[in-house]
């Protein structure tokens, strides 16, 4: 598979409208999921995965490889998302939607959760910073390594794993805080 994006990448700097084609088809996914995490809309998400795609298509030929593909185009779509959030007026911090799969940081088992239980790990991701929310995003919906979190926010490893470490003791606190039942 990294091969193959490799190649993928090499032909798209080339011009190749076909392999910047499939680099799109394996990474919308991925990418829509981000900017929904960060911004809790639907049509907003799918703006910003448009924007993203056509942001890396102008700039593709820039990208030098210092660090994965798909860590490049992380990068891009978290910086448009804080980019459309700040000119949205909307409080970073306050981001709407959850991460029901942050319950594997905190032991338990995603599978096992109820509704209500889901709710309330949206709630409590809602409070994090948006760096602490991106980092836990990042790792545990997306399974990214601490230093591609680092990269993709724009600091170092040791940074990044701050910013998870203080997510997750966030989000323990927090939800040791709801009552079952509420």
């Amino acid at each position: 598979m990294i091969k193959e994006t490799q190649k993928w990448v090499r032909g798209a700097q080339k011009g190749s409208r076909k392999d910047f084609d499939r680099l799109v088809r394996r990474y919308t996914g991925p990418i829509f999921r981000l900017v929904y995490d960060m911004t809790g809309n639907y049509e907003d998400a799918q703006d910003l995965t448009q924007d993203t795609f056509i942001k890396a298509f102008s700039n593709i030929k820039g990208y030098r490889g210092d660090a994965k593909f798909s860590t490049w185009l992380y990068r891009i779509a978290y910086n448009a998302a804080i980019d459309f959030l700040r000119r949205a007026g909307k409080k970073i911090r306050d981001l709407e939607n959850g991460l029901p799969r942050a319950a594997v940081a905190m032991d338990l088992d995603s599978r096992d959760l109820q509704f209500d239980e889901k709710e309330q790990i949206q709630k409590a991701l809602q409070k994090l910073t948006p760096s602490q929310r991106t980092a836990v995003v990042l790792k545990y919906y997306h399974g990214m390594r601490m230093k591609e979190i680092g990269d993709v926010l724009g600091c170092s490893e040791a940074t990044a794993r701050v910013h998870l470490f203080r997510g997750l003791k966030h989000l323990r606190s927090e939800l040791k805080a709801i009552k079952p039942g509420e």
